[in-house]
């Protein structure tokens, strides 16, 4: 099975090794860390579960492979990815090969959801709102003269 990311509904943005995922609809906000980064990045990339897991078995063993399975199967639970038939928007490049490169050490597949996007923005005060005007506002020019 290959997987596919919505980019209408969700905006995705790799940093230093962990990857973001924004749900534009909700308002959760997922980061991937240690090895759910480097699947995620797999999976993006457009190499099919199979290959994925295969792969994962011959280098890391049963226990990572469960471990990856599983981990595929909570990213689609919780609807950040949806499975679409292999041979449908077929990849180039190594998915269409077939290879997958992956690290000497998976790393634990570290999925942490924000649901509440708005006390993640009220932590930076940067981000203070008035609900009257919104925000941004300047309010050098909403001071009388």
């Amino acid at each position: 099975m290959r997987y596919h990311c919505d980019p209408d509904r969700f905006a995705v943005d790799p940093v230093d090794g962990e990857t973001i995922v924004m749900d534009l609809v909700d308002g959760r906000l997922f980061l991937l860390e240690g090895g759910a980064a480097v699947v995620w990045d797999l999976l993006a990339d457009g190499v099919t579960s199979d290959a994925l897991l295969e792969a994962v078995q011959e280098r890391h063993g049963k226990a990572e492979h469960d471990d990856v399975h599983a981990f595929i199967a909570d990213l689609v639970d919780r609807g950040l990815l949806v499975g679409v038939a292999v041979g449908v928007g077929e990849a180039g490049g190594r998915a269409a090969a077939g290879i997958v490169e992956l690290p000497p050490t998976l790393g634990e597949l570290h999925i942490t959801e924000y649901d509440d996007m708005t006390s993640i923005i009220t932590m930076d005060p940067i981000h203070d709102v008035d609900p009257s005007r919104g925000w941004p506002f300047d309010a050098a020019a909403e001071t009388p003269s």
